[in-house]
């Protein structure tokens, strides 16, 4: 499915409930990223997760991709793709960002964007899209649900009110 050029890009558009995660407990990033990534290949056949995890974690290397707001994008520019994917993960307990100490993660939002330099406006609207609606209080009331739908629901609401 080819997206329009022309239609922005929000969250509340990517995200359903089968594509969020609730991570209770300690994990690390990379095991984060990695299960995002399986998460948002889903449906793309033409993608190999392990490939795509590993192109992911190389970007973070460069910039690490955790917002003082408590949310993370980590994100690639991919190729093979013709529509964008993505996936979630909420954090009842902070994930610590060694890159940024001072900057915990409370929600991961990763995302896939076609790698043709014809999407890469919506691919840039996308981030800003991102740092405009998950700022620190939403980001909080995202942290304290326990379930995809209504964290989905809140997302698209969200979206919806601008």
């Amino acid at each position: 499915m080819t997206a329009n050029l022309q239609t922005k890009i929000t969250p509340g558009a990517l995200i359903n409930p089968d594509k969020i995660l609730i991570v209770n407990g300690k994990t690390d990033k990379k095991t984060l990223i990695s299960l995002l990534v399986k998460t948002a290949c889903r449906g793309f056949a033409q993608l190999d997760a392990d490939e795509v995890t590993a192109q992911v974690l190389k970007r973070e290397e460069g910039f690490g991709t955790a917002l003082e707001t408590g949310l993370a994008i980590p994100h690639a520019r991919l190729e093979e793709l013709d529509a964008f994917s993505a996936a979630m993960a909420v954090l009842p307990e902070p994930l610590a960002d060694e890159k940024n100490p001072s900057a915990p993660t409370r929600v991961m939002f990763l995302f896939l964007s076609p790698g043709c330099p014809a999407f890469f406006k919506q691919h840039l609207q996308l981030l800003a899209a991102l740092a405009e609606t998950f700022q620190p209080a939403f980001v909080e009331e995202l942290a304290q649900l326990a379930d995809p739908a209504q964290i989905a629901q809140k997302i698209t609401q969200k979206n919806m009110v601008k």
